[in-house]
């Protein structure tokens, strides 16, 4: 199935030239516009809840979110269960890439990874349109032939967990950290809006 899929969407690959000059784009440039603009939105929103603590809090979040993505990422590809597509099967290449060990992908990892954390901890206005342009670059692996599908659906998993991870931490802390460092007046504030 795995391959079979893989097939059918690297299959596309050099039938219509501006469909492969935008996967090529996606595959290669996107993510970088993608973490672009989830470092504006990010600091914005922290900008907006006031630097210290919510907004470092939730920056915070973001990066733990990524960081732990990228450490599941690196212990998977450990166990070596994947080599790329084109070293066992004939592709449509449309850009170079060495061979080595392919599940997870790590551009899958890194933009599913940062769009969770926009979407959990930043805005869940903006969360979903992160969450298409990451599919987008993680797809675009597969286009141009070097990723299956499972390494990217990979990818998309370990950054969900990492994410559900930091929810989960959050839940737990958030509060506790907030009120360590708001000053007392700046709580009891709060309070009274809350009562209002």
């Amino acid at each position: 199935m795995n391959y079979e899929i893989f097939s059918m969407v690297n299959g596309l690959a050099g039938v219509f030239g501006p469909l492969d000059l935008l996967m090529v784009f996606a595959a290669k440039y996107l993510i970088f516009l993608l973490f672009a603009g989830g470092a504006a939105v990010t600091f914005l929103r922290a900008r907006q809840d006031g630097w210290w603590p919510a907004g470092a809090w939730r920056i915070g979040q973001v990066a733990v979110t990524l960081g732990i993505a990228l450490a599941l990422s690196v212990t998977v590809r450990m166990f070596h269960l994947s080599l790329r597509p084109f070293q066992t099967h004939q592709v449509h290449m449309l850009i170079t890439h060495d061979p080595g060990v392919s599940l997870p992908s790590d551009h899958a990892t890194a933009s599913f990874a940062l769009a969770i954390a926009v979407w959990f901890f930043v805005s869940a206005k903006w969360g979903p349109y992160f969450m298409g342009v990451a599919a987008l670059v993680a797809i675009s692996r597969v286009f141009v032939g070097v990723h299956y599908p499972a390494d990217i659906t990979a990818g998309a998993l370990l950054s969900t967990l990492a994410g559900l991870a930091v929810w989960g931490a959050t839940l737990l802390w958030q509060d506790k950290f907030i009120a360590h460092f708001t000053p007392v007046s700046s709580t009891t504030e709060r309070e009274l809006e809350r009562v209002a």
